[in-house]
């Protein structure tokens, strides 16, 4: 099974990186890139960030020949800015989709959303948990992360933009319940995942999947190959997985 995370920005691309995504106009020529990114790695489930909206993902899964299922983040967001929010592309059979929160300020309503869907894998299901940590109290957003790590039933795959850099002690305790995906395979694309990062313009790793490595072998992980990185200021991270 090949699965993806990619923050895409809003469908924005990659123009004005100083600027805000949210700010950008998207267009069907931006959309259609990075359905054909999407396409080039063949996934079996895309995590996506930054969606604009549920009818932006559903254009997009069909512009991938996927399915979509999306959840925005909390009310607060459409009340005083605008809606955005995650989802998940898919070709694979879904047994169940959920939401929970990750993160809310009860004062002016935003936060954080997780998309959680579960995934029939032959006789097995596993649970796959798609976040986008904001860059504040993100020692709240992992706490609330852990317990959903220990509330749905393994094994569990943990995908994302975290907001964090690999060495950053937030990271810590995830790796009680699962594992970098990208440390679990060495090869020429995850050493370049590894040194070259998921920003567009900075080496620095901010994206990540996490794996049950007791569940799951890694058979390989990488990056969205070079023709396909001007979609967004991330850059897509896949690995191929196995359940053991």
């Amino acid at each position: 099974m090949r699965i993806m995370t990619l923050n895409m920005r809003y469908g924005s691309g990659a123009d004005k990186l100083g600027d805000p995504g949210y700010d950008l106009p998207t267009s069907p020529r931006k959309l259609q890139a990075i359905a054909e990114a999407i396409q080039s790695v063949e996934p079996d489930l895309v995590a996506l960030q930054e969606v604009r909206n549920q009818l932006q993902a559903e254009n997009l899964a069909r512009l991938a020949g996927l399915n979509s299922v999306y959840v925005s983040h909390p009310l607060g967001y459409r009340l005083l800015f605008f809606e955005w929010g995650l989802a998940f592309l898919y070709r694979v059979s879904l047994a169940e989709t959920a939401s929970r929160s990750v993160l809310i300020d009860r004062t002016s309503g935003v936060g954080r959303t997780g998309l959680i869907c579960r995934v029939s894998l032959g006789e097995e299901t596993a649970t796959f948990i798609n976040v986008h940590f904001d860059h504040d109290r993100k020692e709240t957003q992992m706490e609330n992360v852990l317990k959903l790590l220990e509330q749905w039933p393994p094994p569990v795959c943990l995908l994302g933009d975290f907001n964090l850099v690999p060495d950053d002690v937030l990271l810590q305790p995830l790796r009680e319940f699962v594992a970098d995906s990208c440390l679990l395979v060495d090869s020429s694309l995850s050493r370049e995942a590894r040194d070259a990062g998921t920003l567009l313009t900075k080496v620095s790793r901010r994206d990540y999947i996490w794996v049950d490595r007791n569940k799951f072998t890694v058979r390989e992980a990488g990056l969205l190959a070079e023709p396909h990185r001007m979609i967004s200021d991330h850059v897509g991270y896949w690995t191929d997985i196995d359940l053991n």
